[in-house]
C-alpha cells in the first residue's frame, strides 16, 4: 500500500467534508450580506465582504487539495467505506453541492444587478453630458448674440 494510499481513511475524509461544510455554510451567509450591499449600493463595505468571501474561497481551494487524494480513486474509496460513514460523507457532499448552486445563482443574480446599476450610471451620466454641452452651447450662442448686439448699438 502506497503512504498516500495509507493516509486514505474514512475519518480524515468526513473531517474535511465536515470542515468544507462549514466553510460553505460562512460563503452562503457571506453571499446573502452581498445581495443587501449590492441592493444598497454600499461599495466600502461590499469591499470588506469580498475580501472576507476570497478568505473563505482560499481555505475551500486548501482543502481541495486535501479532498484530492480521496477523489482520484472516489469509487472505490467510496465503496469501502462503512454505511454510517458513507451517509454521512454522502449527506455532506449533498449540502455543499446545494450551497454551490445557490451561491453561483446569488452571485449571477448580483452580477446581473451591478451591471443594470453600472449601465444605469452611464446612462444618468450621458444625460448630464448632454445637458453640461447644451448649457455650454447655449452660453456661447448668448455670448455671440450679445456681441453683436453691442457691435450694432455702438
Amino acid at each position: 500500500m502506497s503512504e498516500t494510499r495509507e493516509h486514505l481513511d474514512g475519518t480524515r475524509l468526513v473531517s474535511l467534508l465536515r470542515h468544507q461544510t462549514t466553510l460553505y455554510r460562512r460563503l452562503r451567509l457571506l453571499a446573502d450580506r452581498q445581495k443587501a450591499l449590492v441592493v444598497q449600493n454600499d461599495a466600502q463595505p461590499l469591499l470588506s465582504l469580498l475580501a472576507e468571501r476570497q478568505k473563505l474561497v482560499d481555505g475551500i481551494v486548501g482543502l481541495t487539495k486535501k479532498l484530492a487524494p480521496y477523489r482520484k480513486s472516489w469509487t472505490e474509496f467510496y465503496a469501502q467505506l462503512d454505511d454510517a460513514t458513507r451517509e454521512e460523507a454522502a449527506g455532506l457532499l449533498e449540502e455543499v453541492n446545494t450551497a454551490l448552486a445557490s451561491i453561483g445563482q446569488s452571485d449571477q443574480r448580483d452580477t446581473a444587478t451591478l451591471a443594470a446599476k453600472r449601465q444605469d450610471m452611464a446612462d444618468r451620466l450621458a444625460v448630464v453630458d448632454t445637458a453640461s454641452r447644451a448649457s455650454v452651447a447655449y452660453s456661447s450662442a448668448g455670448a455671440t448674440v450679445r456681441e453683436v448686439v453691442t457691435d450694432a448699438t455702438a
